[in-house]
C-alpha cells in the first residue's frame, strides 16, 4: 500500500509541474513563409488577349491552348491582273459594296509600294478540311501525310460555276463564295485520301455533302439570327481569312466613353453586322456575272498544288502522280 501511495503522489507531482511549465511558457509565434522570387518577364509566357479591334471584329471561336496549332488544308489559286477572273472578282466586289458596305475582301494582296485600291494579285483557297487543331508533336507527321497525298494525285482542271452565300460553323460570319462546278469529283478524291490521316489524328473529316468553293469576301453576322435566316444559309468548312489583313480600329466614341479598357463584347459591338446578305444579292450576282464566271477562260483553273497552314507557317507541295494510295 505504501509503495502504491508513494507512486501515486510522485505521478501527481510530476503532472502538476508539467502543467505549470505549459502555462508559463509563452505561445510560439508561427513561422513566416518565405516568398518565392518573382520570375523574370522573359521566362513567363504571355496570355493571348482576344482583341476583335485588331481583326475587323472577329473573335476567336476556339480558346487558345499553348502548344496547339490551328491548321487547315486547301488548294491555292493565284490570280494576277492579266487574268479574267481577277477582273471579275474586282467588279463583283465593287457591285456588292453598295448593298453591303461592311463587306471585307478575302485573298486580296496589295503591294505596299504601289498606290491605288486595286490588288496586285488575289490568292483564292479551295478548302479541303474543316479547321483542325494539331499538337506540336503531330506537325511533322501531318506534313508528311499531306505530301504523300499530293504525290498520289495528278493535276486536274476545274472551274467555278456560280456565286453563293455560306456561313462558318459558329455562324458568326457570312461569306460570298465562288462554287466549284467541274473538278468536284477530283476534289472528293482528295478528301478520300486525306480521311485516314484525319482519323488517325482524331480530327473531324470534311462535310459529308461538301460545297467546294473559294470565298472572296465576308461580313460579320448579328449575334442571334432568326430561325428563317439560319434555314436559308449553308455552312462552309473553310477557315477563310486566317491570314489577317489590315486591322480595323474601333470608333473613337467607344474608346472615350469607357473609363476602363473596353471588353471584347464592347469592341465587337462597334463593328457593323448584318443578319445575312440582302436576299436579292446572290441572285443578282448570278444573273449578271455567272455566265462569264462559268466560261473556261474566266472561271477555269488548274489544281496543281496542295497547301497546309499550321499556325502562321504555310507549306505547299506540288500535285504530281508518283504512286497511288489504295
Amino acid at each position: 500500500m505504501k509503495r502504491g501511495s508513494a507512486g501515486l503522489v510522485a505521478y501527481s507531482s510530476s503532472e502538476s509541474e508539467d502543467d505549470e511549465k505549459l502555462v508559463n511558457e509563452p505561445p510560439k509565434q508561427p513561422k513566416k513563409k518565405r516568398k518565392l522570387p518573382t520570375l523574370s518577364s522573359s521566362l513567363t509566357i504571355p496570355t493571348p488577349v482576344d482583341n476583335p479591334a485588331l481583326h475587323q471584329g472577329r473573335l476567336r471561336t476556339v480558346p487558345h491552348v499553348e502548344g496547339q496549332y490551328a491548321t487547315y488544308i486547301y488548294i491555292p489559286l493565284v490570280l494576277h491582273r492579266k487574268d479574267a477572273l481577277y477582273t471579275l472578282i474586282e467588279d463583283v466586289l465593287s457591285f456588292c459594296k453598295e448593298p453591303v458596305p461592311s463587306l471585307h475582301a478575302i485573298g486580296r494582296q496589295n503591294d505596299e509600294h504601289l498606290a491605288g485600291a486595286r490588288a496586285t494579285r488575289w490568292e483564292l483557297h479551295i478548302s479541303l478540311s474543316r479547321p483542325l487543331f494539331l499538337r506540336a508533336h503531330q506537325r511533322e507527321e501531318f506534313k508528311r501525310a499531306i505530301k504523300q497525298v499530293a504525290s498520289s494525285l495528278a493535276p486536274f482542271d476545274g472551274s467555278f460555276a456560280t456565286f453563293s452565300e455560306l456561313t462558318n460553323d459558329e455562324r458568326t460570319r457570312t461569306f460570298l463564295a465562288l462554287e466549284v462546278g467541274a473538278g468536284h469529283a477530283e476534289l472528293r478524291r482528295c478528301l478520300e485520301l486525306l480521311a485516314p490521316t484525319l482519323r488517325l489524328l482524331r480530327q473531324k473529316a470534311f462535310y459529308a455533302d461538301p460545297k467546294f468553293h473559294a470565298s472572296i469576301a465576308w461580313a460579320l453576322l448579328e449575334k442571334t439570327p432568326s430561325s428563317s435566316d439560319l434555314a436559308s444559309l449553308s455552312t462552309t468548312g473553310a477557315m477563310d481569312g486566317v491570314a489577317l489583313s489590315e486591322s480595323a480600329s474601333p470608333g473613337d466614341e467607344v474608346m472615350h466613353k469607357s473609363i476602363s479598357p473596353p471588353t471584347s463584347t464592347e469592341l465587337m459591338e462597334s463593328f457593323d453586322r448584318i443578319p445575312h446578305f440582302p436576299h436579292a444579292l446572290v441572285p443578282s450576282l448570278n444573273q449578271a456575272y455567272a455566265g462569264k464566271l462559268s466560261e473556261a477562260r474566266t472561271g477555269g483553273f488548274v489544281a496543281d498544288r496542295i497547301s497546309v497552314k499550321i499556325g502562321k507557317e504555310i507549306f505547299t507541295w506540288p500535285i504530281k502522280s508518283v504512286h497511288t494510295i489504295i
